[in-house]
């Protein structure tokens, strides 16, 4: 996986912030789970602005891609479709951030969608700053693990 230049300080950031989230879910497991709600409220509205003013920017995951079936879905059905895709994710995105922000009960869906959602963007490589979906997917399992009800009965 090469990294090119104009990713380099993005892709550092996205994964010193999937570092400190998954060390900080072992301690403060509530703390965590707040900055993975967060990154989603920040994700939703930005990809459904980008959905609606301009979706072909996305075009440029393909060629960062890991997988060649995933560069083909980039620039076939998701590039034909870009708007309708993204709003899509950005919907999603906003139900794992009011999941993972309501905790309780619908934390499992949150970190469910969660790590289903990561583990849909890895293959962009650079693209979703991988390895940071792994990190994220692995802090929020702690998260769930650290606040299960100890009482099944709450």
């Amino acid at each position: 996986m090469i990294l090119p230049q104009q990713y380099m300080v993005p892709y550092a950031i996205s994964n010193a912030i999937a570092l400190s989230l998954l060390i900080v879910a072992f301690k403060w497991p509530n703390v965590s789970r707040w900055g993975i709600a967060i990154t989603y409220l920040w994700a939703a509205p930005f990809n459904s602005w980008i959905a609606l003013t301009n979706p072909e920017q996305y075009q440029g995951f393909a060629e960062l891609a890991l997988v060649p079936w995933y560069c083909e879905f980039i620039e076939g059905p998701f590039g034909e479709n870009a708007t309708a895709f993204l709003l899509l994710i950005a919907l999603g995105q906003a139900v794992i951030f009011i999941t993972m922000a309501l905790g309780g009960k619908y934390l499992r869906v949150g970190v469910i969608g969660n790590c289903i959602f990561l583990s849909a963007i890895a293959p962009l490589g650079v693209g979703s700053a991988f390895p940071f979906s792994i990190i994220v997917s692995i802090a929020s399992i702690i998260v769930l693990l650290k606040l299960k009800p100890k009482n099944p009965a709450q």
